[in-house]
């Protein structure tokens, strides 16, 4: 199996997982330098940039018969919509989205000839719900919602299954990957006080409901290990809890209510 984005938290841990279930693992690192390579020694680690084709068909090659693909290579720009930098927006694309159909283009073939394989597709509830400020990241999400309904039903016929995982809040490093764009981080600008908010409910739901990497990593192994597994995986109370608001709320307005209410950003308008 190939993973990519193995250098640490969620990648890092289903690596391990997936190599104490005898799967023989290659885990794309982008960074080796900055990554954590202390993975056991039964895993073959691999410099993948998902956003560089060589290191991506280079990584194919090594892992040779490739049964699951996980694309967990990802990282957030945090910005107001207003001023984040579209540059710095494009190249999260980069990575998040058409790295990700790129890493699945170099698989897909062989997997189809075989009539077998798994894709798995590491979002969020990110994929379905949008926290102020983290917009662009959320669109990636969106995207690669749509991008995995079209690849479930083309890869049906040829027997390669696609799953997304969606786990709410995890105790892990991600925030070491989020990158701040524009003026949020101004506390004088339009945008500080939102920013502030935001931060503080972000704090407040990881003390609250969160899951451990080893918790992802389980339901990813799962989800290759069992032909039943649904499309949607959702993991952790907390995306249980946020799924339920979202489809008990009888319109977006009230969603949105609800949103800010568990965020913590009862604040009065900006003037």
């Amino acid at each position: 199996m190939l993973i990519t984005g193995a250098g640490r938290g969620v990648g890092h841990a289903t690596a391990a997982m997936f190599n104490a279930r005898g799967w023989k693992v290659v885990a794309g690192v982008r960074d080796m330098a900055r990554a954590r390579v202390d993975l056991p020694g039964g895993v073959e680690v691999v410099a993948l940039d998902v956003t560089r084709p060589t290191e991506i068909h280079a990584a194919v090659a090594s892992a040779g018969p490739i049964d699951c693909l996980v694309n967990n290579a990802a990282y957030a720009v945090m910005g107001a919509q207003e001023d984040a930098s579209l540059d710095d927006v494009r190249a999260m694309f980069e990575t998040n989205l058409f790295g990700t159909a790129a890493v699945t283009q170099a698989v897909l073939p062989q997997m189809r000839e075989r009539r077998s394989g798994a894709v798995i597709q590491v979002s969020s509830v990110g994929a379905w719900m949008s926290n102020p400020l983290v917009g662009f990241y959320h669109a990636t999400k969106y995207g690669l919602t749509a991008l995995s309904e079209a690849l479930a039903v083309e890869m049906r016929p040829f027997g390669v299954r696609v799953t997304m995982i969606e786990p709410g809040m995890i105790d892990t490093d991600f925030s070491k990957a989020t990158r701040p764009s524009g003026s949020v981080t101004d506390p004088n600008g339009p945008y500080g006080a939102m920013f502030a908010a935001l931060r503080s409910g972000f704090a407040t739901w990881r003390t609250l409901e969160t899951s451990s990497a080893d918790v992802v990593a389980a339901a990813i192994v799962a989800a290759a290990e069992d032909p039943e597994t649904p499309f949607r995986v959702r993991v952790g109370a907390d995306a249980e809890t946020l799924y339920a608001a979202r489809q008990e709320s009888i319109d977006d307005a009230e969603w949105q209510d609800r949103l800010r209410a568990f965020l913590g950003m009862e604040t009065p308008e900006a003037p």
